[in-house]
């Protein structure tokens, strides 16, 4: 997975998803590993209200096509468009 984020500029950081878990309160807590240009871990405590945007995100149409093609379109290793 490709990261942005405002405060690091153009930087592009290469991470992936390590860990879903529930925990107390109502959360579920996703953590992320960045490997590169620098290692960092990344944790997000999830809501119901975020796991519910998610989904109907998801099942938008078009969101819904592109997530069917990447799933079947193999290992692509290639750099991000600018987003």
């Amino acid at each position: 997975m490709r990261v942005r984020a405002t405060g690091l500029g153009k930087t592009e950081r290469v991470a992936g998803i390590k860990r879903l878990e529930p925990v107390e309160n109502g959360y579920i807590v996703m953590e992320m590993h960045s490997t590169e240009p620098i290692k960092w871990r990344i944790r997000i405590a999830l809501t119901g209200t975020d796991l519910r945007r998610l989904l109907k995100l998801v099942f938008k149409p078009a969101i819904a096509l592109a997530l069917l093609r990447i799933l079947f379109q193999g290992v692509n290793n290639k750099p991000a468009p600018e987003f």
